[in-house]
């Protein structure tokens, strides 16, 4: 299919000497490293349009610079934007195998609609392709065989795709339905950008956006919705909202204190950078860092394993380095676990585990395949398993997992039962579907909101949560009630039989972004297209073993009691420093103690004398909740206690 456009090409020069000393966010190069990555760079595309150009074109004055003077952080480290977001999904939007794989299997289904599907799907997968075509008169639809045809859409999410954004209605975009400048202007967040050598070598004119420091930018990419098709393939005339990280972001306390979408996935230059290593009088100013961090370690794994067959360009090490962030990010910045003990009757034991979600829109988001699950586990002190809920493996992915989808819990009694964090819908006759066209109706959406999340506003309609989670009253509530916690409160009962004494319990919080019970369907119709046999080989090949996003851990016993009855502290609360003691309530010999913290880790051994004479729980608390465990002839008493800062 011919589209029509004017395109003229351009050679990328002096990229050589820019390489040669460059660094990467994780380490430096060695010389060979940097003469693949050069070869590697000169692979990007330089065609342009008469509304965008390939990211091969902003290689000059945007590489490495090889004197260390510009695009360097204060350690001397590349801030390189193209080098940063060459292996990013961004940049690899277009080549994506699983979106390929997926956007063949939907126009397998409906294949009167395939041209609309493709035409939505390449809005924001490769809009530089689809607006040039859009914006020159090209045909009404922007398919896959366009793409495949064309070095723009295949160049991703490039830079002139961004940074031609005009700031026109953001907010309420949706389907990447992008307001493009057509006058080749590119916006930025530099408040005082000189555009003479940038608008002579390339046409474009740099000048200063403030929508480019704000999150309404990413809004018509990061908002989509389907028109839902029946099973005949005819539409309803209903939309269903397949992603909103963006409107999940807008309800929530991020938005109300300011925390953009950049502030995290495009991280400030502590002191700012130099943005282009042309001309070398240009002084440091704002920069954010093109990292495009998210959270899909597997398919920035699977891309740099198949990066020839792909057609990528970035290097290992840049890959490496991008997966080195991601994965540091899941780890370090997206929820956190808490758990403690609960009373239970003789020859039980229970536990709740709060997951509390860290970032500015639902844990997880984006794509309606990925997933997170809690693994939980208790073990006798000699380490014998006593429960374990959520094991995953190779063969069966989530142990225990039910089909279609795993019910949302608020307590979990049986190893057969796991909370797995997701999002899944129903087609029209109410049967669980993975193809967003015949998304109809919301069967389970228990991902963890943001903080602040609250159903009083006015995006919740669309970003809701599900069915089951809403009737759950600590899933985003407090103990009181209270809305926007970004939290939920799992209990886990569990039957120890005639086993008494200590207990150990291990928890974890995985991450999954492309789980095998979302890809069964797609691959089981590998035969019927060539790109979903492509990610079937690629799929079959590759690591899928979940991510940790979080762990923690806790002591326990069996024939837990939870307030002691009358047995106290004294003082309650206590200031660092000073000795508390307990109280008996009665005349019952005690024999031997332990103080643990709030979550239920074992921080000291305490005997008799420290019990009755006084001891400093500050030594071990620094402030807030402990618990005392007594131990008596007539069994155990446990006592709890605050430690507050004078």
């Amino acid at each position: 299919m011919q589209l029509n456009r004017t395109l003229r090409v351009v050679l990328v020069m002096g990229a050589a000497a820019g390489l040669l000393a460059a660094v990467v966010p994780e380490r430096r190069y060695d010389q060979e490293t940097n003469e693949g990555a050069l070869w590697r760079m000169g692979e990007l595309c330089t065609v342009e349009g008469e509304f965008f150009s390939g990211s091969g074109k902003c290689v000059n004055c945007h590489a490495p610079d090889p004197n260390g003077h510009a695009l360097v952080d204060e350690n001397g480290v590349t801030v390189s934007p193209v080098f940063d977001w060459q292996a990013s999904m961004m940049a690899n939007s277009a080549r994506d195998p699983f979106w390929r794989a997926q956007v063949a299997r939907e126009g397998l289904i409906n294949p009167g609609h395939r041209d609309e599907i493709e035409n939505t799907c390449t809005a924001c997968h490769a809009p530089q392709g689809f607006h040039e075509a859009r914006l020159t008169g090209g045909d009404a639809h922007y398919t896959m065989e366009d793409l495949l045809a064309d070095d723009l859409g295949l160049d991703g999410v490039g830079c002139t795709g961004c940074h031609t954004i005009d700031n026109i209605g953001l907010a309420g975009r949706f389907n990447g339905d992008l307001p493009i400048n057509p006058e080749q202007v590119a916006w930025g967040g530099f408040e005082n950008p000189w555009d003479g050598l940038m608008s002579g070598q390339t046409g474009f004119i740099p000048a200063y956006g403030e929508h480019f420091r704000a999150s309404e930018v990413c809004t018509s990419c990061h908002s989509l919705y389907s028109h839902t098709q029946d099973l005949a393939g005819e539409s309803t005339g209903n939309v269903f909202f397949e992603q909103a990280t963006y409107l999940e972001w807008v309800n929530s306390d991020f938005n109300a204190e300011g925390v953009q979408c950049q502030t995290c996935h495009m991280p400030l230059v502590a002191g700012g950078a130099i943005a282009a290593t042309q001309p070398n009088w240009l002084f440091e100013q704002r920069f954010g860092r093109h990292h495009f961090v998210g959270g899909n370690t597997f398919m920035l794994k699977l891309m740099k394993d198949n990066a020839a067959a792909l057609g990528l360009s970035a290097t290992p090490t840049q890959y490496d380095s991008t997966i080195a962030r991601t994965l540091r990010g899941l780890q370090q910045a997206t929820a956190t676990l808490n758990v403690q003990q609960l009373p239970a009757p003789t020859g039980e034991v229970a536990f709740e585990v709060e997951v509390v979600n860290q970032i500015g829109h639902k844990f997880p988001s984006g794509y309606p395949a990925r997933l997170a699950f809690l693994e939980f586990a208790l073990r006798t002190a000699s380490g014998d398993t006593l429960f374990h809920s959520g094991r995953w493996t190779e063969a069966e992915g989530i142990v225990g997992r039910d089909l279609p989808y795993e019910p949302h819990h608020e307590v979990i009694t049986s190893p057969s039962e796991v909370q797995i964090y997701e999002f899944a819908f129903a087609d029209v006759a109410g049967e669980e579907t993975t193809i967003l066209e015949r998304a109809a109706t919301v069967l389970k959406d228990n991902r963890l909101p943001p903080r602040g999340f609250r159903t009083s506003h006015a995006a919740y309609d669309t970003v809701a949560i599900g069915p089951a989670a809403s009737l759950d009253a600590d899933f985003n509530r407090s103990a009181e009630g209270a809305e926007g916690t970004g939290a939920d409160r799992v209990m886990y009962r569990v039957a120890v039989g005639d086993y008494r004494g200590t207990v150990e319990v291990a928890v974890r919080l995985h991450y999954q972004s492309v789980p095998k019970r979302w890809v069964s369907a797609l691959l089981a119709a590998s035969e019927e297209h060539p790109d979903i046999a492509a990610f079937r080989d690629m799929y079959e090949g590759a690591d899928r073993t979940p991510v940790v996003v979080a762990e923690a851990a806790a002591s326990g016993w069996t024939d837990f009691v939870a307030e002691g009855g009358a047995w106290t502290l004294v003082p309650n609360p206590v200031a660092p420093g000073s000795r508390v003691r307990v109280q008996p309530g009665d005349a019952r010999e005690v024999l031997s103690g332990a103080l643990f913290d709030a979550s239920g880790r074992r921080c000291a051994e305490l005997t008799p004398q420290d019990l009755l004479g006084g001891f400093d729980a500050g030594r071990w608390v620094a402030e807030g909740a402990f618990l005392v465990r007594i131990e008596t002839a007539e069994g155990p008493q446990v006592v709890r206690g605050v430690v507050v800062r004078p």
